[in-house]
């Protein structure tokens, strides 16, 4: 692809993974939330073909998108929110503060990013097994294992509420 071909890409998928983020943030039900949120997933692994980082490109759709939402979704259903339960849509002062806010931000990062940001090069080896292995199991060994412990508190906190909420209705 020729330079201002993988502009364009870039922009269409950055575009899209900002759009999916929000829709992801402000979906009412939260199985709806999830679902834009693997479209986040996917459009990012989009961005790291990009960037020639085919590994960690398949690692985002199979971790991410496959294994890590299968538990979310698995923890939503488990939860099991009927409608009611979500609440109604309000607009509140501290919303409409959050998004002024928000944009004056993006507005100031694109406009200071267009100007300062220039492309470089990628690093040789970037995003190939070798490369990230070894960052994964050296440098960032702490955080990884971290993130799966993480993953299994939420995981178990989920489970205990939803078998405090079947309690309540048998009760």
């Amino acid at each position: 692809m020729t330079g201002i071909g993988m502009t364009i890409a870039f922009w269409v998928f950055a575009v899209a993974a900002v759009g999916l983020s929000i829709a992801a943030i402000s979906a009412r039900h939260p199985l709806k939330s999830a679902f834009f949120l693997v479209g986040v997933f996917m459009v990012t692994a989009a961005l790291f073909l990009l960037l020639e980082a085919r590994l960690v490109a398949i690692l985002q759709v199979l971790v991410y998108a496959g294994a890590i939402m299968v538990f979310v979704i698995f923890v939503i259903m488990l939860i099991n929110l009927r409608s009611g339960q979500l609440g109604s849509r309000r607009i509140t002062l501290s919303k409409i503060a959050a998004l002024i806010i928000g944009v004056a931000l993006g507005v100031s990062v694109l406009t200071v990013g267009y100007r300062t940001i220039s492309a470089k090069p990628v690093p040789e080896g970037f995003g190939q097994v070798e490369a990230v292995s070894t960052a994964l199991y050296t440098r960032f060994a702490f955080a990884f294992e971290a993130v799966s412990l993480l993953l299994l508190v939420a995981i178990i906190g989920a489970v205990v509420l939803a078998g405090k909420r079947g309690e309540e209705k048998k009760g």
